[in-house]
């Protein structure tokens, strides 16, 4: 296995946690043989937090999964060219998506992209003509599908106890320090929609089925700015969605933005509201019941069902959670994709897809639009 990129998500860098995709790896190989996992990046001092973190969770898991720190040397095919890769995970930047991506995929790798995606429309074409060109499993790690709460507004709405859904109101923020401290090297070249909104707008989708249209976003700036990182400090998008069979519509509503205190009691504020013909659904995604105070971390909303270390009924160490099921679950079907027990086609309705993710990627695209006309309403670009 490849990862590539080794900081907040990989390996909790920045944070007090073991970040989730390395432990998700980990985890996994009690049960199936995963192999070394090779971790690639461009700085040379990744190689103390990769191997301390590492083994903090083998001795966490009693697990003794190999990992090797490689600097990138050169080009990334050149830093892995002598080793034999079955699967990656691609952990970099927004901008970077499409690059790594399409040069892991022409080497026959199935790749797992965080999100977003890509930020165009004919970047992620590119890869889906790619993948299939390849016959290679990839798919995006949106892990909202795979939050029970969402899960369960996905079960109410296909019942049809909500009826028509009529509009969606989504708020979604983070503290300061992500674009500060976390992602100053590249906040600029980003923005809090295309990195975090995605989320929604994927979700969204996945919730209704919905095909969106057109989209009006503006922003707000100013607070970024003065402190040196060139970008929106929160995003106002309108997305309307139709339903092609019966014409009906449907709004949503979306404000993200990553200016919140440092001293916030979580580092993402979450919360969505849907409001149907027969209903509505308070969704809170932030507050989910725990919240801890002591005297040197004051007050902190804990998600426990995120991604976090528990013990399992015989008192095992375990890793538990939403974003621990989305890298397993990829891990498990290129498994099973290697073995021909399924195909990345079978894969292809089921899963976070490429082709799925034409559609959060077509809204980020026309969102980035609209923001840089002054909010004028832009279409959504076909997806399909």
């Amino acid at each position: 296995m490849l990862i590539v990129g080794a900081g907040m998500y990989v390996t909790g860098r920045g944070t007090f946690g073991l970040g989730t995709v390395l432990p998700a790896l980990a985890q996994i190989s009690r049960h199936l043989a995963v192999g070394k996992v090779t971790i690639v990046a461009t700085q040379r001092e990744n190689a103390e937090v990769v191997n301390r973190v590492a083994a903090q969770i083998n001795q966490a898991l009693g697990t003794s999964l190999q990992v090797e720190y490689r600097t990138v040397g050169g080009s990334l095919i050149d830093t892995i060219r002598d080793l034999s890769i079955d699967c990656a995970v691609v952990c970099v930047p927004d901008h970077l998506h499409f690059e790594v991506a399409d040069a892991l995929m022409r080497r026959n790798i199935h790749c797992l992209i965080v999100k977003p995606l890509t930020p165009t429309l004919a970047e992620a074409r590119s890869l889906l003509n790619l993948q299939h060109s390849r016959d290679l499993h990839c798919a995006v790690e949106f892990h909202k599908r795979f939050d029970e709460q969402n899960l369960l507004v996905r079960k109410v709405l296909r019942e049809g106890r909500l009826g028509r859904p009529l509009y969606m109101v989504v708020s979604y923020s983070q503290r300061i320090s992500i674009p500060l401290e976390t992602f100053r090297n590249w906040a600029s070249r980003t923005n809090i929609f295309q990195y975090l909104g995605v989320h929604y707008a994927d979700l969204i989708y996945f919730l209704t089925g919905l095909t969106p249209v057109r989209v009006s976003a503006v922003g707000i700036r100013g607070v970024l700015d003065s402190r040196g990182v060139n970008t929106w400090d929160s995003v106002h998008a309108t997305i309307i969605w139709r339903d092609a069979r019966v014409q009906d519509e449907m709004v949503a509503q979306l404000a993200i933005g990553w200016v919140d205190p440092i001293t916030t009691s979580a580092l993402s504020d979450q919360k969505f509201l849907l409001v149907g013909s027969e209903g509505r659904m308070d969704v809170e995604q932030k507050d989910r019941g725990v919240n801890l105070v002591t005297q040197t971390g004051g007050i902190e909303t804990i998600n426990p069902y995120f991604s976090m270390l528990l013990e399992d009924a015989d008192g095992s160490q375990v890793f538990q959670g939403y974003g621990f099921k989305s890298i397993v679950r990829f891990i498990l079907d290129v498994d099973d994709v290697v073995a021909s027990r399924t195909s990345p086609k079978k894969l292809e309705a089921l899963r976070p897809s490429l082709l799925q993710s034409l559609v959060s990627t077509a809204i980020v695209e026309a969102v980035n639009q609209s923001l840089a006309s002054g909010g004028v309403w832009v279409n959504v670009s076909n997806s399909s």
